[in-house]
């Protein structure tokens, strides 16, 4: 497939998918935030899509509207399943719709819930027509022939047989009305999968509307989708019992529900695919590309995480700041790709100098910082002036000429006060190594307070 050698591509279709849906959809956070809507939900609340984005219900939308939703949203937080419930919107031009919404959970691919995912589709002619149905059938007024033009509607007797079918719902599932007068509702599967008819019927006869749904190819091979609802009622001489049905033709719902899942499944297999890119990616954020070295960014990370170890167990946090002395005139004298090397071969003596637990950075050109979990000002000494001779006594190999060469380091060396940040005690530190330099470098300062 296409999508295999071109991810990006694939992602870009799903979301121009999305765009187009014919149906309301949208995207929360945990805090009810628009992240996400398409132009006909924007355009189903009278606002836009910019309106929307980045907002909750509460500052864009009428208080009444606000309590539905917000219950509804609840219960998906909550962890109930997903269901379907109808939002009434505002009147526009008089007239009041009704938007049948799903919503759903949304995941991210460690499995945690992170928003909610909603689609809706307007309803308002449905209800409508429901309504006008229940009117005609309490004033026992020519309904049929007010609905028969307009609605999918059919009657049927007891066994199941169509006596009366309207033209849109022939259409529904592909046959001439005409043509299904007389025949069995069971001979085209006109209910759900495994069960029979006659249960909904019997049902129906007690008293109580049923609904059912139900699928189906039409003979052009198009599916369609369908839901009912059946009513029982008494034939004209009050002798033989009939049912009148009211569909709703869902095809385009369950499509667009299908159509959700295909993209949903695609950007799964995206994200899947782009694993290990993406693992890449985040190692490749928080090292120096040239030693292997936590940089400056992650540096900072570990450092307020060992800062807040250190203050809720009262353990001593300590830090050295490190620079190579006259770094420049390396680069000059042997080239930076020798400068290079130098660089490479300090993070290797330091590593082998330092506990499993302690910690190095490259936060600059030639400056270090090495984090000490457990080291009090005393140990961080110590192990600082091991590192300044492990320097001093190794020697870079010059690879184009098969010589060897020397450099020192300076170093500054602080402990975590009590109330103190470890920002602020790097800041000590770097003074301290400023320090040391200015002394005539090649050796350790303490900071002072």
């Amino acid at each position: 497939m296409q999508t295999d050698n071109h991810p990006l591509q694939a992602q870009i279709q799903s979301q121009a998918l999305l765009e187009a849906l014919p149906v309301a959809a949208w995207q929360k956070d945990l805090q009810a935030r628009y992240v996400w809507v398409n132009p006909v939900y924007a355009q189903h609340l009278g606002l836009t899509v910019a309106s929307l984005l980045g907002r909750s219900d509460e500052e864009v939308l009428p208080d009444w509207m606000c309590e539905s939703i917000q219950l509804e949203e609840m219960s998906v937080f909550a962890g109930q399943q997903a269901r379907w419930a109808d939002l009434t919107l505002p009147k526009v031009e008089g007239v009041v719709k009704t938007l049948r919404c799903y919503r759903a959970g949304a995941y991210n691919d460690a499995g945690e819930l992170n928003g909610i995912l909603g689609f809706g589709i307007d309803v308002s002619n449905e209800k409508h027509l429901y309504k006008t149905l229940q009117t005609q059938i309490d004033s026992q007024s020519s309904w049929l022939r007010a609905l028969q033009d307009h609605a999918l509607i059919s009657m049927m007797d007891r066994q199941g047989r169509f006596t009366y079918v309207s033209d849109q719902f022939g259409r529904l599932i592909g046959q001439p009305a005409k043509v299904l007068i007389g025949q069995s509702r069971a001979a085209y599967k006109l209910q759900p999968e495994g069960m029979q008819i006659g249960y909904y019927l019997t049902l129906a006869e007690q008293g109580t509307p049923v609904s059912l749904e139900y699928s189906g190819l039409r003979p052009d091979e198009s599916p369609y989708w369908g839901r009912s609802l059946l009513i029982a009622l008494k034939s004209a001489a009050d002798t033989e019992q009939v049912f009148f049905e009211l569909a709703t033709d869902l095809t385009t719902e369950k499509m667009t529900a299908n159509a959700l899942n295909s993209v949903n499944d695609n950007l799964i297999e995206l994200i899947n695919k782009n694993t290990e890119l993406i693992a890449q990616l985040e190692v490749a954020a928080r090292t120096d590309p040239l030693t292997g070295l936590l940089n400056r960014r992650a540096l900072y990370e570990r450092a307020r995480q060992e800062g807040d170890r250190a203050k809720r167990k009262k353990s001593p946090l300590s830090l050295i700041a490190m620079d190579i002395d006259h770094f420049k005139m390396i680069n000059d004298q042997y080239g930076h790709e020798t400068g290079d090397q130098a660089l490479i071969m300090l993070a290797r003596w330091c590593g082998e100098a330092l506990r499993s637990t302690d910690l190095i950075a490259r936060t600059g050109g030639e400056e270090f910082i090495l984090l000490l979990p457990d080291t009090d000002l005393t140990q961080a000494i110590v192990i600082a002036e091991r590192i300044r001779l492990a320097i001093q006594n190794n020697r870079v190999l010059i690879e184009s000429n098969n010589t060897r060469f020397g450099y020192t380091v300076s170093q500054g060396v602080a402990m975590v006060g009590e109330q103190e940040s470890v920002q602020d005690a790097m800041i000590r530190a770097d003074r301290a190594l400023y320090q040391a330099k200015a002394e005539g470098r090649n050796r350790v300062c303490q900071a002072t307070s």
